[in-house]
């Protein structure tokens, strides 16, 4: 496979030595309250729920998580863009698939959720501060964080776009080049699907870069395997009902050809609201027709909200 470079990680030095964000005092300016930032109502699964139906809601609705709820809406668990990925051929829980569903296409997409879920989230308390929530997110490096009430039903959802929307004035003063990451791992339009998701989860990426002989011909998106994954168009590629053959279909059949771009040494406030007015959550940065890096609304977040 064609990559390079190495893992984004969450750089130290925004932590104080007892791991708590040090954020920046403009971020006091707008403190906000959780109870009227969080978005709400929130599309909810249960435990119960067969992996295609919570596909088929997240590639409709443009999501990349869904909390998993009791009937009675207590928070349980949340299911992500990485957990299908990791689940579908990306991590260890394509065991589950190999093992128990012999690698049956039709068996596993009928799994429930419980199985593949994320049981340990990280939330926060509807009559907390976004401060805490902002202090979470940054922490635990997770991009959304469930409300929940005192009874620990879930009430709303405060992702990483909407703590950039919120604080969006303040997104300026450096450069794109001064915050991106310029250790970017791509992949080639001839590799599977399979190479693609075991690069991503390994590296814990939602976005992949697609080069040939280093001309930028796509990007590779959470949102693209989870809209090929919940569509007519798995079944279309499927030849069998063996998951193994869906997993050697082209990422160039299934990437987003139609990238947006922008040079390094633009404000980070251009890039916010191109992020906003293309409906994107990363932009592929180019100078003289190369790719350097790569600049997410989790760079954006670090950049606002810390020294």
């Amino acid at each position: 496979m064609g990559f390079r470079g190495k893992g984004r990680r969450l750089e130290a030095r925004f932590l104080r030595s007892d791991g708590t964000p040090s954020f920046s005092s403009k971020i006091y300016e707008k403190p906000g309250e959780v109870g009227v930032i969080a978005r709400k109502p929130v599309v909810t699964a249960t435990s119960t729920t067969p992996v295609i139906e919570a596909l088929k809601v997240m590639a409709s609705r443009g999501f990349r998580r869904l909390p998993v709820t009791s009937p009675g809406g207590k928070l349980l668990g949340i299911v992500t863009a990485m957990d299908f990925m990791n689940y579908f051929g990306g991590g260890d829980k394509f065991e589950l698939i190999a093992n128990k569903r012999s690698y049956k296409l039709y068996a596993a997409l009928n799994e429930p959720l419980n199985s593949i879920m994320t049981r340990e989230v990280v939330k926060a308390g509807v009559d907390e501060t976004f401060i805490d929530v902002l202090a979470r997110m940054v922490k635990y490096n997770v991009g959304a964080i469930p409300i929940v009430t005192r009874e620990d039903k879930v009430f709303g959802i405060i992702t990483e776009r909407d703590v950039v929307n919120h604080l969006a004035e303040k997104i300026t003063g450096k450069s794109v080049g001064e915050v991106m990451s310029s250790d970017v791992v791509t992949a080639k339009s001839d590799n599977t699907l399979e190479e693609a998701l075991k690069s991503m989860v390994s590296n814990g990426f939602r976005r992949l870069p697609v080069t040939d002989d280093g001309e930028l011909k796509g990007i590779l998106v959470a949102m693209d395997v989870i809209r090929f994954l919940g569509s007519r168009k798995l079944f279309d590629t499927a030849a069998s009902d063996d998951i193994r053959e869906v997993l050697k279909v082209r990422i160039d059949k299934l990437m987003t050809s139609n990238v947006v771009t922008i040079s390094p040494d633009r404000d980070i406030g251009e890039a916010a609201d191109l992020m906003r007015r293309t409906d994107r959550g990363s932009l592929l940065v180019v100078e003289n027709g190369e790719l350097v890096g790569i600049i997410t609304e989790r760079d954006l977040l670090l950049a606002i909200a810390l020294e």
